[in-house]
């Protein structure tokens, strides 16, 4: 069970989104029809998926009441970067582990399943589920781990002791899988023209 106090983007984010971004290859997530500003929450929140909000968009600079082109303009370039990094990624490494915080379900986990086994082109692949549930929901699914944690971004974000603890949690998972610094498939923020 969620906390009430948790805010984070990963518990807020519904799975079945992430599943329809994916299918969808992230068309319409920076679609500025689809952001709505809520200054009492202070993020921007999604229409088409409405467990897809946006937490540090805003800048102290900016004025989303009134004008929301320059927070618009920064998020479209910032996620067609993401977007693209994304299946440069996919395009060009040997195996795939696809990270996932917050709470989920059973049938959601196969429906990303579904969709990330599409992407993936038969390469192997795992989704490395993080949240404080019971591992019971996501027993004996194909290519899908849980691990019973908290990855709080919103926390992270303002807690550098709760970053520090995710990163050394993180750091035990990869271990676990054999992964390290030497074999992570590392790209530059820019992706090269092909």
């Amino acid at each position: 069970m969620r906390s009430k106090n948790c805010r984070c983007r990963g518990c807020d984010q519904k799975i079945a989104d992430v599943a329809d971004a994916i299918k969808n290859g992230f068309d319409d997530m920076w679609n500025p029809a689809f952001l709505h500003y809520s200054p009492d929450a202070g993020r921007i929140y999604h229409g088409k998926w409405s467990g897809l909000s946006f937490a540090h968009e805003v800048e102290e600079t900016d004025d989303p009441t009134n004008d929301m082109f320059p927070v618009h303009e920064r998020m479209r370039v910032r996620y067609t970067a993401r977007s693209q990094r994304f299946w440069y990624a996919l395009r060009y490494c040997d195996k795939v582990l696809f990270v996932r915080t917050g709470i989920s379900d059973r049938g959601g986990a196969i429906n990303l399943v579904n969709k990330l086994q599409k992407q993936c082109q038969g390469k192997p692949f795992h989704l490395l589920l993080l949240s404080l549930q019971s591992d019971d929901e996501f027993l004996n699914l194909p290519n899908v781990l849980h691990y019973n944690v908290e990855f709080n971004p919103d926390r992270m974000y303002d807690d550098l002791e709760h970053w520090m603890y995710c990163t050394e949690v993180m750091q035990g998972i990869l271990e676990s899988f054999g992964m390290s610094s030497k074999n992570l498939f590392w790209w530059t923020p820019k992706i090269p023209k092909e």
